[in-house]
This record gives structure tokens, C-alpha cells and sequence, in this order.
């Protein structure tokens, strides 16, 4: 709705502009802090206020300008996008229009061609290299090359039918559901062929290639800045999502009589191992978020230095959880230099370095203790377990926030131009 007097047709081009500047962060991936500090910015240029609202749904924009303003209501916003492209074009709308190189014409242009930019990587290449992520999430588990193979083939399979339903707009709950239950068909057959000496990891890599990383560590995020509503929904999307993955999972152990073993250890690599397969994975991660190609290696270098260095903190006697804050804090501070080199946002680096640490695995092992449970397991111990993994999920969660959030708080405040976007690192 509109308001003010008729002869503003700059300020209705500005609030429009504007709130698709913010809209089209969200909708990739940025957090709240994000999407707040670009809309301010954005409006600044030209003269307005911005007063914005950011719900995990719609975007409600107030534009200011002398004795008018406008206020505009986004479209609904899909939940599950992470597109670095995106965002990288917007903040360099954004600076292009700071710096006097671009009109509210060229940039309103400019984020249109953004909006339907066609994705960095074909499909059959995201397919190939998410399955090729899964393979090497099973390898720093601790699988076996037989293992590697399925989680190949079953990572693979999932990424293809996740494309597809995603392009029918099926729901997305609905989409990593079944995704997982042919993953988890895939990786249960396999698993009933006993060709692996570690069948858990047959099903269980394959899952966490579909878990929402990225709102899971934004959710945490908000929640430390005090954006408390969308912080509460974003996890609460990504909990749902974690629940629909451990369900397909559970119908592909019935259907085939595969088991994903609750209280199952990851087993330990070598670094150099380690590193190389986190580097793997990273660039599987890069494909999935369409990280520009021309950075895509900076993120292959946060994911290496990141799961490496928790891996040999472990050999070294590092708890899991300050290993994980390490690793965490590593792929942050890379993130910020690599942000500042390359005048991209710190997200499309960190993102890829870190979703390689969160605990899908303990997660899925934790739906499927308390479904256990519900089904009347007479373990004593199976309630203290499942404890312990829902305590890991959440404390290993924060330490990956946490670490990936510090430097940019710090970096910020040595800057004495901040950075556009600060916060999504």
C-alpha cells in the first residue's frame, strides 16, 4: 500500500528497488543483520529512510523521504535457496551505486538480471559433485571405499530428485523427505548386500548432503544478534527439515532391513586424508551454493583448514566440541580476508568451509533413538543417549556459529569502512 502525495514516482521506484535489494538477500541466504544493513544502505543512497521487517515469510519495507514514504509488502520468500551469485551481485549494485558508477535505472536493472541469472554449474554437475560430497563426508566418518562408492551413487540419486521436485515447487519438507528415502533405498541395498564394513555410513552420508545448513547457522546467528523471531524460525525450519531426512531414512531402513546403529562413532582419519576429502567436499558445497566460480577455491581453502584442523585437534585430545569451535573460528577468519580480497561476501566462503561440520549425523541418530524410544525399546541406556546426542547437536551448532560470527564482529570493528555485509560470514 501506498501513501504520500501522487507526485513521488522516485520515491515508489527507490522502496521498489529496495525491498527487492533485500528480498533477493534473503531469499539466498543472508541473514537478518544482512538484509537490514543492505536495505539501510540501499535507501541511503538516495536520499530515504529505510525502516524494515524481516519475517521468515515476507519482507515489510517503510521508505522515507522528507514529508512522504512509501511501504511495501514483499512476496512470500521460499526457505531453502542459497545462491552466493546472488548475493555477490547485489552488494555490487550496492557499490556501484555508493560510488556514483550506477543509477536507480541501471540498478534496478541490474537486480533483475540478477534475480533470473541462470545458476553458475549445469545440474548434472551440482548431481555429480553433491554425490561426490557425500562420498567424502563418508570417508571422514570413517567409512570405507566401498561406503565412498554408495554414498556416491546414493548422493547422487537424492541431488537428482531434489532438482526435479524442487523445479515442480513441491514442498520443500516433502522434497528432502523422499529425497532421503531414495538415498536411503540406494544406500540400504547396499548396505543389505554387506558389501561395506561400515553399512551406517551407507545411509547416513548420503542424508547430510540435504540438511539446511545454512539456515541452521543463520538461525543461531539471528539469535545472537537478537533477531529472535526469525532465529526461532529458521531453526525450527532446519529441525524440520533434520526430522523429514531422519523419517526417509527410517522408511528405507524398514524397507530394506538396513540399521543406522544409534550409538555408532565416527572413526578417525589421518589430517592429510582428511584434508584432501574436506577439500572435496567444500567444492561439492561451492556447487550447491553457485559460489562464483573465480572464488570457488578460497572456499575449498576455508573447508580444508577448517574440518583438518578439528580432525587434528582430535588426534590430539581436543574434545569434538572445541575442536569443532576451532575449526569453526579458522574458516571465519579466512572468510573475512578472502571478503575483503575479493570484495565478496564473507558467506560465500564460510558457508562451504563449515556445513561440512554440522552434525547431521548426530542429529539423524537422534530422531531415530526417539523413535525408537516411542516404539517401546527396552534399552536403559537408549534415554541418556539420546540425550547426549540432542546436548552435542545444540552445543556443536553454537560452536559453529559462534566461530564463524567472532571475526566478523572483530574485523568489523577494525574497519573503518564496514563491510556491507558483515554479519553473513
Amino acid at each position: 500500500m501506498d501513501h504520500g502525495a501522487d507526485d513521488g514516482p522516485h520515491i515508489e521506484k527507490v522502496a521498489h528497488a529496495t525491498l527487492q535489494a533485500g528480498r533477493l538477500l534473503l531469499l539466498n541466504g543472508a541473514d537478518t543483520a544482512t538484509v537490514e544493513a543492505t536495505v539501510v544502505r540501499f535507501a541511503a543512497v538516495f536520499g530515504c529512510e529505510a525502516h524494515l521487517m524481516v519475517s521468515y515469510e515476507v519482507l515489510l519495507l517503510t521508505v522515507v523521504a522528507g514529508e512522504q514514504f512509501r511501504t511495501k509488502i514483499g512476496s512470500r520468500v521460499a526457505a531453502m535457496n542459497v545462491g552466493m551469485t546472488t548475493i555477490t551481485a547485489v552488494r555490487r549494485v550496492l557499490d556501484d551505486l555508493e560510488h556514483g558508477r550506477m543509477d536507480l535505472g541501471r540498478a534496478t536493472a541490474a537486480l533483475d538480471a540478477a534475480e533470473h541469472r541462470t545458476p553458475e554449474y549445469a545440474h548434472w554437475l551440482v548431481v555429480a559433485m553433491l554425490g561426490l560430497t557425500a562420498a567424502s563426508l563418508s570417508r571422514l566418518f570413517g567409512g570405507d571405499w566401498p561406503a565412498f562408492a554408495v554414498a556416491w551413487l546414493a548422493g547422487a540419486a537424492g541431488t537428482w530428485l531434489r532438482q526435479q521436485l524442487s523445479g515442480r515447487q513441491v514442498n520443500p519438507v516433502a522434497v528432502s523427505f523422499l529425497a532421503a528415502c531414495l538415498s536411503g533405498l540406494v544406500g540400504g541395498a547396499a548396505v543389505s548386500l554387506k558389501i561395506s564394513g561400515t553399512p551406517s555410513l551407507c545411509l547416513v552420508a548420503p542424508g547430510m548432503i540435504i540438511v539446511p545448513g545454512v539456515p541452521l547457522i543463520n538461525g543461531v546467528q539471528d539469535m545472537i544478534r537478537n533477531h529472535m523471531t526469525l532465529g526461532i524460525s529458521r531453526l525450527a525450519f532446519g529441525g524440520v527439515i533434520t526430522v523429514a531426512i531422519a523419517m526417509g531414512l527410517f522408511v528405507a531402513t524398514v524397507v530394506t532391513g538396513a540399521a543406522i546403529a544409534v550409538e555408532a562413532q565416527p572413526g578417525e582419519i589421518g589430517v592429510a586424508e582428511d584434508a584432501v576429502f574436506s577439500a572435496i567436499a567444500a567444492l561439492g558445497y561451492a556447487s550447491l551454493f553457485n559460489v562464483p566460480v573465480r572464488i570457488a577455491w578460497a572456499c575449498v581453502v576455508c573447508g580444508v583448514a577448517s574440518h583438518a584442523l578439528r580432525t587434528l585437534g582430535l588426534h590430539l585430545g581436543i574434545d569434538i566440541l572445541s575442536g569443532t569451535l576451532l575449526g569453526a573460528l579458522a574458516a571465519g577468519i579466512l572468510a573475512q580476508l578472502f571478503s575483503h580480497r575479493f570484495n565478496a561476501p564473507a558467506a560465500a566462503f564460510a558457508f562451504p568451509g563449515v556445513v561440512a561440520m554440522v552434525p547431521g549425523a548426530y542429529a539423524f541418530r537422534l530422531v531415530l533413538s526417539g523413535l525408537q524410544i516411542a516404539h517401546g525399546a527396552t534399552d536403559p541406556a537408549l534415554p541418556m543417549a539420546t540425550l547426549t546426542l540432542g546436548i552435542t547437536v545444540v552445543l556443536m551448532m553454537g560452536a559453529i556459529a559462534v566461530g564463524i560470527a567472532a571475526p566478523a564482529f572483530w574485523f568489523r570493528k577494525r574497519s573503518s569502512h564496514p563491510d556491507c555485509f558483515p554479519q553473513q560470514s
